[in-house]
């Protein structure tokens, strides 16, 4: 799990009004509030620009993210920093102080833990747990978990299931099924993990492996660790070394995973590779029809066009043909968690719309749209998902 530990702490006296750990307590919440609070504090009279103001502090298997209330600290203990993350911290700090506005004033019991647990849970837990998520449970879980709708959830199925799985052995709508696995999350007695997926991206993080035989992991897979760059889908990367068993090699990617050999890429970073592709596949497709030059002219004008809204699709270029090349600024900042998901995705749809509107108007529509459905169907054959996240219907004439 990437988060480890969650801090509201009042500015004004560094005291911790709220904390959650996720995972076994690394802190002791009084102490990383005044560390946290001390530290900040030496940052803002050093200098009094609020953008010099630290947001973050690194230890050897964590990082604390901070971010800044009108009246509050948050601090989040996770894996990696990450702009996801930080949203979600924001929105959190936000609700904290609405809902607790009298702490600002008075110390007093407003039952803080007990009524902000949904918000943690909703903001932090719940988009974790996916309908094919696995639930594994703790050992004993059975002695320490409070929550009644847990306990009998728990209670009925067996010790691995998937949620979706889960939520038909009981009869029960899968949203509901979702709720009460976030609830057994948070209560510290099941385990998740997703399955690793054909379309999903991962990166070695030790290349020096590659060369060696690994143990339980078969010689194809070791090859193509090779080939796990940050930007190909693992079905491409086991169709290269001609994997036998694909089955067999995701669950040993899975089993790479949790030996931190391997690493599932950011959303982010995920979302960039995806939608560069889709792009790519549009930009061949018309080159094949209006040549290079009208085209590389179509995706400058499209993209100039968008500058002023989307400065960073100045990091998306054309090498000397049409190949799509994504800038190391913006790949960097999409690889470490730096940018949305959303803002790439909103940004990138928005350039191919304008590429296929100016495409349509050289060809007519019909052409267009036959491109369109061509680049989508040759695209789901390496993204099987890749239509829940590109709005075809929004690129058709």
């Amino acid at each position: 799990m990437n988060i480890k530990s969650l801090y509201i702490i009042k500015r004004e006296t560094g005291l911790c009004m709220y904390h959650k750990d996720f995972t076994d307590a690394i802190f002791d919440p009084d102490l990383i509030s005044s560390f946290i609070s001390a530290m900040t504090s030496f940052f803002d009279e050093a200098n009094q620009s609020i953008s010099s103001r630290a947001r973050a502090f690194e230890g050897t298997d964590y990082k604390i993210l901070v971010e800044f209330g009108e009246w509050t600290i948050g601090a989040l203990s996770a894996s990696m920093d990450d702009e996801i993350l930080r949203d979600k911290l924001r929105r959190l700090i936000e609700i904290f102080e609405e809902q607790f506005n009298l702490l600002r004033w008075v110390d007093i019991d407003l039952a803080v833990y007990s009524r902000y647990e949904k918000h943690v849970i909703d903001e932090l837990l719940l988009d974790q747990v996916k309908p094919d998520s696995v639930i594994r449970q703790k050992l004993n879980w059975d002695l320490y978990v409070k929550n009644p709708e847990v306990d009998s959830f728990l209670k009925l199925l067996p010790e691995t299931i998937s949620v979706r799985e889960a939520a038909e052995f009981l009869e029960i709508p899968l949203e509901v099924a979702m709720n009460i696995v976030a609830n057994a999350i948070w209560e510290k007695a099941v385990v998740l993990t997703n399955p690793v997926r054909p379309e999903d991206i991962y990166q070695t993080t030790s290349l020096e492996r590659t060369e060696k035989v690994i143990d339980g992991v078969s010689p194809e897979t070791t090859a193509a660790l090779s080939e796990l760059d940050g930007e190909t889908p693992l079905a491409i990367a086991a169709e290269k070394v001609k994997t036998r068993d694909l089955r067999r090699f995701l669950d040993e990617i899975a089993m790479l995973a949790e030996k931190d050999a391997v690493e599932r890429v950011s959303e982010a970073q995920a979302t960039l590779v995806q939608h560069s592709s889709v792009l790519q596949e549009i930009l061949s497709n018309c080159a094949r029809l209006l040549g290079n030059k009208m085209t590389r002219n179509i995706f400058v004008e499209s993209r100039n066009a968008l500058m002023d809204t989307y400065t960073w699709l100045s990091f998306v270029d054309l090498e000397e043909d049409i190949d799509v090349v994504v800038r190391s600024s913006l790949s960097s900042a999409a690889t470490k968690g730096k940018i949305l998901p959303d803002i790439l995705s909103d940004g990138l749809r928005a350039l191919m719309q304008f590429i296929t509107k100016r495409i349509s108007i050289l060809i007519g529509s019909e052409p267009t749209n036959t491109i369109i459905s061509k680049v989508m169907h040759e695209l789901k054959q390496v993204y099987p998902k890749i239509s829940q996240n590109v709005q075809w219907n929004q690129l058709t004439m």
